[in-house]
């Protein structure tokens, strides 16, 4: 049986951030669809709650200084990786958000190929800095637009899906959902669910628009983090706007999907001036909402065009555009729920644990047969 130790940092709940949950899922995924072994090593602080399986060393101090980028931390972590080798014989060793070079380097010295995962394009101030090292035998990446690879000298790159869980993302009754969360159920409901800043959630899309000027509709933000931009500004302040701070659990975020009539990715046009942009490709609060059969309004950036078709499973718009949402609540009932449908079947098609892991598994075949 093959053996797959897959390495990445902060594996642990709460699932808010877009590395952590497509880490989570796809060992999730080869776990439930695949015959593999797999092993995990993560880092964890002390007040975290443990994922089930994963074998954790502790961050140090040292960690938030740095940012992650802690010798003793990884240290620890090889410790675990050379017991588990010890016990197991890892085959194959999959990075996730870790340190590159100095895992990929440790893996060739104990004679193990190895696989680096990139979430889309998000890192690649911090990825320059310090180089793609010779010692990793494949990239991947969960972006469909990767041409960004040729700056980091990648001439080979593979893109697997993130995938979504559509057992737990999956349609259910909306008038409860509602209840669930003290939304009126008379309303139509725009919903956006994500980190709050002025790049990921445009104030021209409070300011400018006509859909929140209109009783019958209504805007819900759930906000993991907000900052200083939006803790300073007074445009949320509106009589149709629901703000929810804090960090949602992942049965409680699904309720929220399904809760809502469409979903929103509001993005600035300032994404436009920052080559490097810190957002993950595609985005998974997207896919989630899709997954629960709530079509997605969302910019043509990214890999996003590639994956939702204008008025067929969702609504693509310019970027910092918002006159298209404006007429969204006009749409009728039936064009918005075929749309959900289609947004539904696009997620089952092509992002479901049991795809993704089939996906998986050939890398892992290929790299293994390259290394003989």
């Amino acid at each position: 049986m093959t053996h797959v130790c897959c390495i990445g940092y902060g594996i642990h709940p709460p699932w808010n951030e877009g590395r952590k949950v497509i880490s989570k899922n796809i060992i999730d995924a080869l776990k439930k669809h695949t015959d593999l072994d797999v092993s995990v090593v993560s880092s964890i602080g002390k007040e975290d709650e443990r994922m089930k399986g994963v074998e954790y060393a502790n961050a140090t101090k040292l960690t938030s200084y740095t940012k992650g980028y802690d010798p003793l931390l990884d240290t620890a972590m090889i410790r675990l990786i050379g017991s588990i080798n010890k016990r197991k014989n890892i085959d194959i060793i999959h990075l996730f958000n870790a340190h590159f070079p100095v895992f990929a380097f440790y893996a060739k010295r104990i004679g193990k190929p190895v696989i680096a995962q990139f979430f889309g394009n998000p890192y690649f101030n911090i990825l320059k800095r310090l180089r793609v090292p010779g010692a990793i035998d494949m990239f991947i990446t969960t972006s469909i637009e990767n041409r960004w690879s040729a700056e980091l000298g990648i001439k080979d790159i593979q893109t697997v899906n993130p995938p979504i869980n559509t057992d737990l993302y999956k349609p259910q009754d909306k008038t409860k959902a509602r209840r669930y969360f003290n939304l009126p159920e008379d309303k139509f409901i725009l919903l956006y669910m994500g980190n709050l800043s002025e790049v990921r959630f445009s104030p021209d899309f409070i300011s400018n628009n006509k859909f929140l000027r209109e009783r019958n509709n209504l805007l819900v933000i759930a906000a993991n983090h907000i900052d200083s931009y939006w803790r300073d500004n007074h445009l949320l302040h509106k009589e149709n706007i629901v703000l929810r701070k804090g960090i949602l659990a992942e049965k409680e975020k699904a309720i929220l999907y399904d809760a809502a009539d469409v979903f929103i990715l509001p993005f600035d046009a300032k994404l436009q001036s920052y080559k490097h942009v810190f957002v993950i490709d595609p985005p998974i609060t997207m896919l989630e909402a899709m997954s629960c059969g709530v079509p997605v309004i969302a910019p043509n950036v990214f890999s996003i065009p590639k994956i939702i078709k204008d008025g067929y499973n969702g609504y693509v718009t310019p970027l910092g555009d918002f006159e298209r949402i404006n007429n969204i609540s006009f749409l009728s009932k039936e064009e918005i729920e075929e749309a959900g449908i289609n947004a539904r079947e696009t997620i089952l098609n092509a992002f479901s644990y049991e795809k993704v892991a089939f996906k998986m598994k050939e890398v892992y075949e290929e790299v293994l047969n390259l290394n003989g």
